[in-house]
């Protein structure tokens, strides 16, 4: 009986610490992967947020999903949002932090210091683009690759 009482603990204690990390397992395999391209060097990193909808697109950072930062490799680099993320419609913006500080660069009026970019490789003329022009479907299963294109001003 009391070899029973033992083993039991022990399945259980196997269980709950294999759990951890088969939820690891699965949120890494779907999500969203953003492969950047045009970066005009390999300073600093890519600082990339995805975004579930369009309540304070693109400015208002409270209402991001999830924000990462990715190193740049030969003025290229890759951001992934490991999900799982539900079926919807998202958009992503991202900028090249060339100096690290974490903070997108602007002049006095707003004029882009550093390159940015949109998911669509929406290319904004007078004032930021609205998350219709910007969003994706991700139908909530595996990978989801875009492609997005730095703008530099």
């Amino acid at each position: 009986m009391r070899v029973r009482v033992q083993l039991a603990a022990l399945a259980l204690l196997l269980v709950a610490i294999a759990l951890p990390g088969l939820s690891r397992a699965q949120d890494a395999s779907a999500g969203i992967k953003v492969e950047i391209t045009g970066l005009r060097n390999s300073n600093g990193q890519l600082v990339c947020s995805l975004w579930p909808g369009p309540e304070g697109f693109p400015r208002d950072d409270s209402h991001i999903l999830k924000h990462v930062t990715a190193p740049i490799k030969n003025a290229g680099g890759e951001c992934v949002f490991a999900g799982p993320f539900p079926a919807g419609d998202y958009a992503v913006t991202l900028f090249h932090d060339e100096d690290s500080s974490g903070k997108f660069k602007s002049n006095m009026i707003g004029y882009p210091l550093e390159g940015y970019g949109f998911s669509n490789n929406v290319v904004p003329q007078f004032s930021a683009p609205k998350f219709d022009q910007c969003k994706f479907h991700y139908d909530g299963k595996g990978w989801k690759q875009i492609s997005v294109k730095m703008i530099y001003r």
